[in-house]
């Protein structure tokens, strides 16, 4: 017996006590929780959480197909237009034990002190142990003014503005 032999008889030893650990750690922890890490608020949904509010949230799951449909009513009672609002969902067994999640993004822009319902359909797998979920809003952005704005002018002769020679100089007529 050399060095080679305890050598492998080391490493044997060292794979299977990270065998009977990984074992023990996956044999106690439910297999949700290993995969499914904490969900963590940005900061800017947490600053706005007490007036961007997810007011209302369902999915629903054919059998079949596997196609869900979510829909989401979301308040902002804040005083900036929001977009790009995240929302993870996070679905349940009977007995409360995480089942999986998913994400939705509701790309469009919800103005200050008005609310939104928007509703989606995907096709995606669902544990069928699922009987609840539980939705929250996890990122959002403030909705900037745009840069330029365009005005539309009515489609009757002039458009109602002053045309450009009028305004450089001073609006007299020549």
């Amino acid at each position: 017996m050399n060095a080679k032999f305890w050598g492998k008889i080391v490493i044997s030893a060292v794979i299977l006590g990270l065998a009977m650990f990984a074992f023990n750690i996956f044999s106690t922890t439910p297999i949700a929780k290993i995969l499914l890490p904490p969900v963590e608020a940005s900061a800017t949904a947490q600053e706005l959480k007490d007036t961007v509010i997810l007011a209302r949230s369902e999915i629903t799951v054919q059998e079949t197909g596997h196609l869900s449909r979510a829909a989401f009513a979301i308040d902002n009672r804040s005083n900036h237009n929001i977009k790009n609002i995240e929302i993870i969902c996070t679905v349940m067994d009977n007995a409360g034990g995480e089942q999986g999640r998913d994400k939705w993004v509701v790309y469009d822009t919800v103005k200050a002190h008005a609310n939104g319902v928007f509703s989606y359909t995907s096709k995606m797998y669902v544990s069928d142990k699922a009987t609840s979920s539980q939705c929250r809003i996890v990122d959002l952005e403030i909705a900037k003014s745009p840069l330029i704005a365009i005005h539309r002018g009515s489609t009757e002769g002039n458009s109602g503005h002053q045309p450009i020679e009028d305004i450089m100089h001073g609006g007299a007529h020549h």
